[in-house]
């Protein structure tokens, strides 16, 4: 038993004048009781409570320690309780980040909605495409997309993220299509530093795996910018399909290489523990399953 507990039980024995019905109250023995409170006086240094066949008193001492420490376990209950309870309710303030281009457009949609249906959550959405330390910055949940590495969060995956590449039909009648992965070294390429190796394209088909080492006049950070540049006639891309869809659907670029999948990435819920993890967070995060349940 820690300190305050000790502390707990002593008030209530003091409250009661019983060690058996302070002890019921608190899930004990009489006999556990009594040991901690002996515990407790010899830590004080002093007589707490006066004992005898019928009854349980305060002492001098005991009267002078419960005048103080009384009101102080008053407001160490109260705000206990009220701390668990807002872990236990939808509300409060619910910290997320997310990447630029997608939290900006792909996120906000569902992240509305979750509010809509839970008016007392306050949502503080940041965006950055650098790698945020959610701990130390105070977040209670991030939203990340790609493989990721070894670490103390807890991940839950939301969706795949399929990679598509693709050109302008511009520039695929200037340069020519490529008809393999390889035919992608000497093309230009768009480079998106926001990817963890800009330079170097994957892909699958069936049991063959291709590592291809790109290069091109264009380097920028974005998925969106990526295929607006592709879109321009600047050179191949390498994008997720969901900054992809409009531009295929307009035509402004056309995929290539179609039957080679480029390196798989998957939508990522991530957050610094199970353990004690608010409610609100778990909501939100059941809730972005259950939106991209059908893909990005």
């Amino acid at each position: 038993m820690d300190r305050i507990d000790a502390l707990r039980l002593f008030a209530a024995v003091a409250e009661l004048e019983s060690f058996t019905r302070a002890a019921e109250r608190l899930g004990m023995t009489a006999g556990a009781a009594s040991k901690q409170i002996s515990a407790l006086e010899e830590r004080m240094q002093a007589r707490l409570l006066e004992r005898t066949t019928r009854s349980v008193r305060l002492t001098d001492a005991g009267r002078a320690l419960l005048e103080r420490v009384g009101p102080w376990l008053s407001e160490y209950d109260a705000i206990e309780n009220g701390l668990v309870a807002e872990q236990a309710a939808a509300a409060g303030i619910l910290r997320v980040s997310a990447p630029v281009d997608f939290g900006s457009s792909r996120l906000i949609q569902p992240i509305t909605a979750f509010m809509a249906q839970w008016p007392a959550v306050e949502v503080r959405l940041e965006f950055s495409d650098r790698m945020v330390d959610l701990v130390d910055e105070g977040f209670d949940l991030g939203v990340r997309i790609g493989q990721l590495t070894d670490s103390s969060l807890i991940a839950r995956r939301l969706a795949p993220a399929p990679l598509k590449v693709l050109a302008s039909p511009a520039y695929l009648n200037a340069a020519g299509a490529p008809e393999h992965p390889y035919d992608l070294a000497r093309h230009d390429c768009i480079i998106d530093r926001n990817k963890p190796a800009p330079n170097l394209w994957r892909f699958q088909r069936e049991e063959d795996s291709v590592e291809v080492k790109v290069s091109g006049l264009l380097t920028l950070n974005g998925a969106r910018a990526a295929v607006c540049a592709a879109a321009h006639d600047a050179g191949i891309a390498s994008s997720p399909a969901w900054a992809a869809h409009a531009a295929l659907e307009a035509g402004d670029v056309v995929e290539i290489l179609p039957e080679w999948a480029p390196d798989h990435r998957d939508l990522w819920a991530v957050f610094p523990s199970n353990r004690y993890l608010a409610h609100r967070v778990r909501l939100l995060v059941d809730h972005l399953k259950d939106w991209f349940k059908d893909g990005l």
